[in-house]
């Protein structure tokens, strides 16, 4: 899944809530929650929750190719609307031809919410990705950007409906690297649980231009949970539908660390949904 896309639903999936815990007090109608801080769970179908994670990701590829990555991930808050994210993947990748192994090309991301209200978000999305491999074979060979938008309704509190559309394109010369012109659209549903639990459903569609429209698309499906704290597990598992073949199998499993929770006016921090 494309940077801007993956920034996104990690924003929607940090900060939407859960449906009440029967400990906590009932919600207050629109009206009282409107006047809640920034950052309540009332105010927005999601907060920015800037957090620390580590994942083991396994994609299967079409004539024996296999790659696995170690990505260490870090989401920085700004003014409580803009969140930036760095990656670092180590990179193994083996072939029939061999093994290589390194670093990977470093990737930033940003998501800025333009407005919100308490069942609606919409925000611009951006990237970079870097031209860092250690090894030709562990990157694109080519620096490339993205830009896009994204937005998110929650009709009930334990079902958030969201959709993106960005661009990536690739930026200067990558000696006889092929060059990256990519349309994306994502639409994902997340269904949260009573235990600080969640499912999210992802479908997929990417046009690559250079050569010819080219066509695909991919299903992906996320279950995780908090279970200790501000610390919560998930496992993700996604494979191509349609189009010409690139991707056999994605699998990941990681954990990550919130260092924070969103707040519910009234309610302690221990009773929070995530």
């Amino acid at each position: 899944m494309p940077l801007a896309a993956t920034l996104l639903c990690a924003a929607l999936l940090a900060g939407a809530s859960t449906p009440k815990d029967p400990a906590t007090p009932d919600e207050p109608d629109d009206a009282e929650r409107a006047q809640e801080p920034a950052g309540g769970t009332g105010v927005s179908p999601v907060e920015l929750i800037p957090r620390l994670e580590l994942r083991q990701v396994y994609t299967r590829a079409p004539g024996g190719v296999s790659v696995h990555d170690t990505i260490v991930e870090m989401d920085i808050e700004f003014l409580k609307r803009i969140m930036l994210r760095y990656q670092l993947p180590a990179r193994l990748m083996e072939s029939p031809a061999g093994q290589v192994s390194g670093i990977g090309d470093i990737q930033i991301g940003l998501v800025a919410v333009l407005g919100s209200t308490p069942r609606f978000v919409a925000a611009l999305l951006g990237g970079a990705v870097l031209n860092s491999a250690t090894e030709p074979k562990l990157g694109a060979g080519r620096t490339q950007v993205m830009a896009g938008a994204g937005a998110a309704y929650k009709p009930y509190p334990w079902w958030l409906a969201y959709g993106v559309a960005q661009e990536q394109l690739s930026v200067g010369s990558a000696n006889g690297r092929p060059d990256v012109n990519q349309l994306m659209a994502d639409a994902g549903s997340i269904l949260f649980g009573r235990q600080f639990n969640w499912l999210k459903i992802d479908l997929q569609t990417t046009v690559d231009f250079p050569g010819g429209a080219t066509g695909r698309l991919y299903g992906m499906a996320e279950a995780g949970s908090l279970v200790i704290g501000r610390v919560g597990l998930f496992m993700r598992l996604g494979t191509q539908l349609a189009g010409p073949r690139l991707v056999d199998l994605n699998l990941a499993a990681g954990v990550r660390y919130l260092f924070r929770l969103e707040t519910r006016k009234g309610a302690p921090p221990s009773s929070q949904s995530w």
